[in-house]
């Protein structure tokens, strides 16, 4: 006798929303002009931390955003394979859209190391989510 599954699509839809707001709040850190002025140095969160624990902050920031997709679109499509090239492409293809936002904003600049690694951050979050959500097989296919 085979299982059924229900799939409750207003579930689905809801859980859309996650990473949506996830990029947002992403987006809103790389707004934040870097204006060099003493008033601006409070207000700016990015001013507390160095430029070089910046750039490998967009890691987890990404492995982050790239488990977030692979949760929310876990049920849409029926091969994992499709849901990680999805993921994939929505966050890398995010992470090179937010470093081109930044290059229009004031004191700030795009740079394709930061893209680098926002892939390798996609790349580790993917692999958390596989290593937190698939059952582990042996060595003669057994579980």
């Amino acid at each position: 006798m085979q299982k059924t599954y229900a799939i409750h699509y207003h579930n689905l839809r809801a859980s859309i929303i996650w990473p949506l707001l996830y990029m947002a709040g992403i987006f809103c850190l790389s707004s934040i002009p870097d204006d060099q002025g003493i008033a601006n140095h409070t207000l700016n969160p990015l001013t507390w931390i160095s430029p070089n624990l910046q750039n490998f902050l967009h890691i987890p920031f990404y492995a982050v955003l790239a488990w977030l997709w692979l949760w929310s679109l876990r049920n849409w499509f029926a091969k994992f394979s499709y849901t990680l090239i999805l993921t994939l492409i929505l966050t890398v293809g995010y992470g090179f859209l937010d470093e081109w936002h930044q290059t229009f904003v004031p004191g700030r600049f795009g740079s394709l190391t930061d893209a680098g690694f926002n892939f390798i951050g996609a790349i580790i979050g993917v692999s958390v989510y596989r290593l937190m959500f698939t059952k582990q097989v042996d060595f003669y296919g057994r579980l």
